[in-house]
């Protein structure tokens, strides 16, 4: 089988099984995700958690991580950081 033709059927059975499902999974795991940063937890951590591994393989993980509400839930955490002090060398 040509290389062409199995980047077709690859193509055809990600897009059969990669159904709308697929995407209410994503939505709950980027909810688990925003949710637990505003607790405090630190995204590469989360990402780690048995929930998001077990809801999402490893290419849903990556295109979640771009998702622009958790880009904008990082930064915001970030800041959190930076404004508490928390990172201050001097204050250690």
């Amino acid at each position: 089988m040509s290389e062409e033709r199995q980047g077709v059927l690859a193509r055809f059975w990600n897009r059969i099984f990669s159904s709308r499902s697929s995407t209410a999974r994503e939505e709950r795991v980027i909810e688990y995700i925003i949710h637990r940063m505003n607790e405090g937890a630190h995204l590469r951590d989360i990402v780690g958690e048995e929930y998001v591994r077990r809801n999402l393989s490893q290419s849903q993980i990556e295109r979640v991580l771009q998702d622009p509400r958790i880009v904008e839930a990082a930064r915001e955490h970030m800041q959190e950081e930076f404004l508490s002090g928390r990172l201050d060398p001097g204050k250690r």
